[in-house]
């Protein structure tokens, strides 16, 4: 009988546990849907552009009228907000699924490394308690950002998920290049800067693709050596097995590359204009890159031409005017946006002047004023010859390039010197992604506009009720305070152990590629362990550091730029994370090492 019982222990822990583990699931979905969303329709050119867009489609307006703000932006929230819609499941519900389909597709896409379930299930449960799927800015607003988490771990999990599995069928491939096709476009048309994980993509289809090549052949040592060897095995292949192999691979940037020409294509169609957005396209976008490069230290006092938050300063536009006589046409609409807009308050500077991207708004909405917007094919032609204008000034040398090093066209250049600005920035990214310094949640009421029912808005993200800021907030926000105390009580946990979980893992690491360096029979069972964190964590710097960049010019923005738009940075750390503790833990049960461990 007291063998029995110990017999039965095993079972009645796993048992426990898969009680606790379903538990948490749904506990997880009973806080999403006890938070209420926040809706900012004021928010004409982010959270409400998305919104209308979506109802605009539901009317078979495509877009709606052309705009300022009608191509700004990518179509990927939009369309979410449409499924969303057509799935009957309200907003928050549906994306907590979202997010936890995500946390799903990582953990068995790592599955080769991560054998254990019980390891699975924690490093499922770790992924879904996010602090950023229950912060308010990512979690509760209704705007793209609530869905970075959920779509860089879709990504992540179609890239290793076929990179762990290069040595294995087609067959077993073809739902990992699937979900990558799907993802990966999604991904790219969320925001207009997804190129940071662009070099991630390209060098993870190299190793696999060569990887699906050599299998577990020897190369030999010298470059020489292998490659020659390599080309005898690509020579030795089945012509249609590398072909099949090549289309997997390809499969996310031809549908990405599809679903380009496809938005362009209907744009035209709608408004006269060729391009998915343009913001980071068409001649619009080369205007402002022309006028952010524009030196402006031969006439502006050294205190404005120095300074890095000023991307193109007053005495710039009277500069550009004077080269370009069709710009000069709109002199009125420049003045007006200088000292009577919004934009010179939004964040203010110095002297006055326009704040780092703001002059870009104002530009649009100074056009507007002026009698453009109307088609997005007469802008082009306005906007062109404005260019073409001001080359000729580049040319001749009546105007100047800023002698700065630029790593994009759409944020103003840096000299080494601001080089110590953004690293410190960098700093504050790195706090906020890997320690939450600023995530928690708290209760907010929604915001409505006048001319637009309130009613379409919940109807289309399938939402019964919000309070507003003016009716309804106190009720409501002291209705959620217990599940605001729970979610900061889950935020704050993750805060306390996410510092000593940062330094065991980075030092693990470190350990296991000293290791990897020393014992030759480590190697073939490190090395994907290795490769995945080395590629995890040069994306999370490249990422970092492209934020860091464009933020530098906002006056006291480091705390709240380096929070809101470093939201991708959390969900590489976590998967880092987790990898490197599964390497610990089976380190310490002696099963890294042993033969069935490797997948190899």
């Amino acid at each position: 009988m007291i063998k029995n019982r110990f017999k039965n222990q095993p079972e009645l822990m796993g048992r426990v546990l898969i009680g606790i583990f379903i538990f948490a699931i749904v506990f997880r979905l009973v806080l999403a849907v006890m938070m209420p969303i926040k809706i900012y329709m004021h928010a004409g050119y982010d959270d409400a552009l998305s919104i209308n867009q979506a109802l605009n489609i539901l009317a078979g307006k495509w877009l709606g009228e052309y705009g300022t703000g009608t191509l700004t932006k990518g179509l990927s929230f939009t369309l979410f907000l449409l499924v969303n819609h057509f799935s009957q499941l309200s907003y928050p519900l549906f994306l907590c699924l979202v997010n936890m389909g995500a946390a799903f597709a990582i953990i068995k896409a790592l599955s080769p490394l991560i054998k254990n379930k019980y390891l699975s299930g924690i490093g499922f449960l770790f992924l879904i308690y996010s602090p950023a799927t229950l912060t308010s800015d990512f979690s509760l607003r209704v705007y793209r950002n609530s869905l970075v988490f959920a779509t860089v771990l879709f990504v992540l999990a179609g890239i290793l998920g076929l990179y762990l599995r290069r040595k294995e069928t087609i067959k077993t491939r073809i739902p990992w290049s699937i979900l990558l096709t799907i993802a990966f476009p999604f991904f790219w048309y969320l925001r207009e800067d997804s190129i940071w994980l662009l070099p991630l993509y390209i060098v993870a289809t190299f190793c696999t693709l060569f990887g699906i090549i050599v299998q577990n052949q020897s190369l030999g040592s010298s470059l020489k050596e292998v490659l020659r060897n390599f080309w005898q095995l690509l020579k030795a292949m089945n012509k249609q097995k590398i072909i099949s192999n090549l289309l997997l691979l390809a499969a996310p940037v031809l549908f990405t590359l599809g679903e380009s020409l496809l938005i362009s294509k209907t744009n035209q169609d709608h408004y006269g204009i060729f391009t998915t957005n343009d913001r980071t396209k068409t001649s619009f976008a080369k205007l402002t890159e022309n006028l952010i490069q524009i030196d402006n230290s031969g006439y502006d006092k050294k205190s404005i031409a120095e300074d890095n938050g000023i991307w193109v300063s007053k005495r710039t536009f009277a500069e550009a005017q004077k080269i370009s006589p069709t710009f000069a046409k709109y002199r009125k609409g420049i003045d007006w946006m200088l000292k009577d807009s919004i934009w010179p308050d939004s964040w203010p500077v110095k002297n006055g002047e326009l704040p780092g991207d703001m002059f870009v708004w104002g530009l649009r909405e100074m056009f507007q004023r002026e009698g453009l917007y109307k088609n997005g094919g007469e802008n082009e032609k306005v906007f062109k010859q404005i260019n073409e204008e001001l080359a000729e000034g580049f040319k001749s040398g009546k105007l100047k390039r800023k002698k700065l090093f630029f790593v994009t066209k759409q944020s103003n250049g840096k000299k080494s010197e601001d080089m110590g600005k953004v690293f410190s920035y960098l700093r504050a990214g790195v706090m906020e992604t890997t320690l939450y310094k600023s995530y928690r949640t708290d209760y907010g009421g929604s915001i409505f506009m006048p001319e637009q029912p309130a009613q379409v808005v919940l109807d289309l993200l399938n939402v019964k009720t919000v309070s507003t800021i003016k009716e309804g907030m106190a009720a409501e926000a002291k209705r959620t305070r217990p599940i605001v105390l729970i979610i900061n009580g889950i935020i704050l946990l993750y805060r306390i152990i996410s510092p000593i979980l940062l330094l065991v893992s980075l030092g693990s690491v470190l350990i296991f590629i000293a290791g990897y360096v020393k014992k030759k029979k480590t190697r073939s069972v490190l090395a994907d362990y290795l490769i995945i964190f080395l590629g995890l964590l040069l994306t999370y710097f490249v990422y970092l550091f492209g934020v860091s960049w464009f933020a530098t010019w906002a006056p006291k923005g480091k705390a709240l730029f380096m929070f809101f738009y470093t939201g991708a940075g959390v969900p590489l750390i976590q998967v880092f994370e987790l990898l490197a503790v599964v390497l610990i833990v089976k380190n310490v049960q002696n099963q890294l090492f042993e033969k069935k461990a490797s997948i190899n």
